[in-house]
């Protein structure tokens, strides 16, 4: 009989510790994003500093995250079933955060002009510029409070799962909204480019007056805006991913949140957070998203 290789005694030894660990899509998910990125920056580390500590600190992450998961399926503790369920919120945050830092990392420049000039063939204005004209307060802060509903969308959505106790169900939607940010996010590796809001800066000469929302809002962008991830706008992807998924288990709020993803693509223009073809290609891209996601959570159901 022939002796197993080392790489093959190291995959014989992972399937004996993790064969009985129920792993979601939302998991698989996951984990493949950190290990493509992890790969990615080998090669591609010309614009990253301390590149170095990428692979180790993803590799890090896939082992706490899969031991965590292991342990807690072989737990009944409701404190662990919640994080265990709950966790690609923290996925979402994080890749979002280190985009920052990996940004250019395949493309080490910018695609600004491109963008203005896909906005410009199709409007022949910049869109960000030209809505200045309608700037007041009553719809500042409406647009703002657009923006802000976002927030709120995969809360409202996930709690009333499990509020209902319906676990599969919440298993397979952060499985869509994993995948919706890990798409995304790779896109914006592919395409590099920044809001309107620093490339157009100079061309804005009137200021938008709200009220809570767009402090909010404001307050929201000091802390975790990122240079680039800009287009698409995952705000407006995730945004139908969110709405589209969610009338599959309550149809009267996912047609409301539906509804409301139209104010949020508007509102990322008027208040100057993305350019206009961001807004819309976050449009065509969550719709797809989630067509994508449906169609393999039908055939891992089926």
């Amino acid at each position: 009989m022939k002796t197993p290789t080392f790489f093959q005694r190291i995959i014989q030894a992972i399937h004996t510790r993790y064969r009985s660990t129920r792993f979601q899509l939302m998991d698989w998910n996951i984990t493949s994003y950190l290990l493509l990125i992890g790969i990615l920056v080998i090669p591609f580390h010309q614009d990253v500093k301390s590149w170095w500590i990428y692979p180790f600190m993803h590799l890090a992450l896939i082992l706490i995250l899969v031991e965590f998961i292991r342990f807690s399926e072989s737990r009944s503790n409701r404190i662990l079933r919640a994080i265990r369920i709950f966790y690609p919120l923290l996925f979402a945050t994080l890749g979002w955060k280190e985009l920052n830092n990996l940004i250019t990392m395949i493309f080490p420049y910018w695609a600004n002009d491109l963008v203005i000039q896909i906005d410009m063939l199709l409007f022949g204005v910049h869109p960000t510029v030209w809505v200045e004209q309608f700037f007041t307060p009553w719809l500042t802060e409406l647009m703002n409070f657009f923006y802000a509903v976002f927030w709120f969308y995969t809360a409202i959505v996930a709690l009333a799962l499990y509020i209902k106790k319906r676990e599969q169900d919440l298993f397979d939607f952060f499985f869509a909204v994993s995948f919706a940010y890990a798409v995304c996010f790779t896109l914006f590796l592919i395409f590099p480019s920044e809001g309107a809001w620093i490339v157009l800066k100079d061309l804005h000469h009137a200021e938008p007056e709200g009220g809570f929302f767009q402090h909010l809002n404001q307050a929201a962008q000091a802390k975790g805006t990122i240079r680039g991830g800009a287009l698409p706008s995952s705000h407006v992807a995730l945004s139908f991913v969110v709405a589209c998924t969610s009338i599959k288990y309550f149809k009267r709020l996912g047609i409301l949140l539906l509804i409301l993803s139209f104010g949020v693509a508007v509102s990322t223009v008027y208040c100057r957070y993305h350019h206009a073809i961001d807004a819309i290609s976050g449009v065509f891209t969550g719709f797809l998203l989630y067509w994508i996601s449906n169609r393999i959570l039908k055939k891992q159901n089926n």
